[in-house]
């Protein structure tokens, strides 16, 4: 059902920038002028080069962007399609495809801002840079087995939504986007103890020019294989009763 679940996301964000100049494209000048900002005042209070840093906190944004928005909507994905469920026998993976492909477009709409700083610094990425194509699979992968897991549990524990807001803000600051992992000295591997490490550096490491370590895509990759054998079983013994529950 691609056209269908194509379609409506594409009409969610239609209509959220309804009547809009630009549309989208705000949270991309929203995003440039933050990477900006944030740009010359973190690298200089991090001893950190503006060549250097700044690609790496425009790709660590853009991913981030990424991942908290669909763990963070993914709590309230049958929440919000509750009429539609009610009403229309459908799959509800439908609803974790349209949340999937609203996010990828404004994703993509955000690496704009990547590109400008790439061509402003003249950064040039390389055939490491193709590398990118299978870490937004990994990423994908893992954003539809959390969508499924937290989406059941928020239809049925209601509390659960802004618990997960609140560990993602959390979760904003021990992950390496303000920062770099070179910066905790010896205590560098503390960051690997954070799974969100991981997807972040799947996507921006490729596009800076390096390859992600063996170890860092082995570790994502057994975060997903652990993460799909706990939500399926549990996803199809109770995805009959989320409409019950809404």
């Amino acid at each position: 059902m691609w056209r269908l679940w194509g379609t409506l996301g594409l009409q969610d964000i239609r209509q959220r920038y309804r009547r809009s100049i630009l549309g989208p494209f705000w949270l991309t000048l929203s995003l440039a002028i933050l990477v900006c900002t944030l740009g010359l005042l973190y690298g200089q209070l991090m001893g950190k080069s503006y060549r250097e840093y700044v690609p790496h906190l425009t790709l660590g944004f853009i991913s981030w962007q990424l991942i908290n928005g669909l763990v963070s909507d993914g709590c309230k994905v049958f929440i919000s399609a509750e009429a539609w469920i009610k009403s229309v026998r459908s799959p509800l993976s439908l609803f974790v495809w349209q949340l999937t492909w609203r996010h990828l477009v404004i994703a993509a709409h955000n690496m704009l801002v990547y590109v400008g700083v790439a061509l402003l610094l003249g950064i040039w990425c390389g055939l490491e840079g193709l590398l990118v194509v299978p870490g937004l699979l990994l990423v994908l992968a893992n954003a539809v087995w959390v969508m499924l897991l937290v989406g059941i549990l928020c239809a049925r524990f209601r509390d659960i939504p802004p618990i997960v807001s609140s560990l993602m803000r959390l979760a904003f600051f021990v992950t390496p986007i303000l920062w770099m992992p070179d910066q905790l000295g010896t205590r560098s591997h503390l960051a690997l103890f954070n799974p969100f490490t991981y997807f972040v550096e799947v996507l921006r490491g490729p596009l800076l020019g390096y390859v992600p370590s063996a170890a860092t895509w082995m570790l994502a990759l057994a975060v997903t294989i652990v993460g799909w054998s706990v939500t399926w079983p549990m996803f199809v013994r109770f995805r009959g009763r989320v409409p019950y529950w809404l």
